[in-house]
């Protein structure tokens, strides 16, 4: 099912096995690829997803994150329940998003983690209520809200289940502590946060910081976050009515005409011209 009012989700699935011979064992499903993010939560049973590189086996409590255009399939070897939420991550807010960042992050692979039984609860809960606001097919500020939520809480406890199973050593390596830096970053990206502060949490000299950093992602630790609160600008001018000094507050710029310059910069329009282009 299919709601395109709604501007991150795509479609949200309820998924049992097919009734198919039984050569093909519990349920067997074609291999394909799309255009967006998936998050599945295996409720009950188990099976395997698969990419190119990977044959992954996952059972009830499993949830797992599929990069958009990655080819993948996926077979039931014992009657399973779950439910698959398809959406575009940009956008979602800024802070969701450290999942899909990072140098360890690609587009050439599935991630899966396995939540606690009360982990398990919780994810489904919210799905079950984000299904339910979507499909109410409303356009209810509070609505969306929820919904936002809703994605928000589960992506985060992916987030925290996947940390605790694979913490970084002590002897970190550079791209794991450029991994910690970004999480940080991602946190607190909206406040005064400075990259002298970031060095000094991660026992880093500022400049050894910005060259690991700068060789690790692309860019510098300020340009990154400058990146980060233009794009969640961007999300909140779509998808809010919020006043634009509100909004430029909000994603941690100390002054309007900072972000103002800033703004068109790097899209070529001002604010208020980029939201009367990106909304309807």
């Amino acid at each position: 099912m299919e709601n395109k009012d709604i501007t991150f989700i795509v479609s949200i699935e309820r998924f049992k096995p097919h009734t198919l011979k039984l050569e093909h064992g519990e349920g067997y499903f074609m291999s394909h690829s799309h255009a967006y993010d998936e998050l599945t939560l295996i409720l009950e049973g188990e099976g395997y997803y698969s990419s190119p590189e990977q044959n992954i086996k996952v059972s009830a409590g499993d949830l797992v994150l599929i990069p958009p255009e990655l080819h993948h399939g996926y077979v039931c070897t014992e009657s399973w329940q779950g439910i698959s939420v398809h959406f575009y991550q940009d956008q979602l807010p800024v802070h969701c998003r450290y999942l899909f960042q990072g140098p360890e992050r690609g587009l050439d692979r599935i991630y899966s983690t396995h939540l606690s039984d009360d982990q398990m609860v919780w994810a489904n809960i919210s799905l079950s209520q984000l299904e339910k606001e979507w499909k109410s097919a409303g356009h209810d500020p509070v609505s969306h809200q929820l919904m936002c939520l809703a994605m928000e809480t589960t992506l985060l406890l992916f987030q925290r289940s996947h940390a605790l199973e694979s913490p970084y050593p002590a002897n970190a390596t550079s791209q794991g502590i450029i991994q910690e830096v970004l999480k940080d970053i991602h946190s607190s990206y909206h406040t005064p946060i400075t990259v002298s502060e970031l060095a000094s949490r991660h026992f880093l000299s500022e400049s050894n910081l910005r060259k690991k950093f700068t060789e690790t992602v692309g860019v510098s630790p300020k340009q990154y976050i400058i990146n980060l609160r233009l794009m969640e600008a961007k999300r909140l001018l779509q998808q809010t009515n919020k006043a634009i000094e509100m909004i430029s507050a909000q994603v941690g710029f100390t002054s309007s005409s900072r972000f103002y310059d800033y703004f068109v910069k790097f899209t070529g329009v001002t604010p208020l011209e980029w939201r009367m282009q990106n909304t309807n």
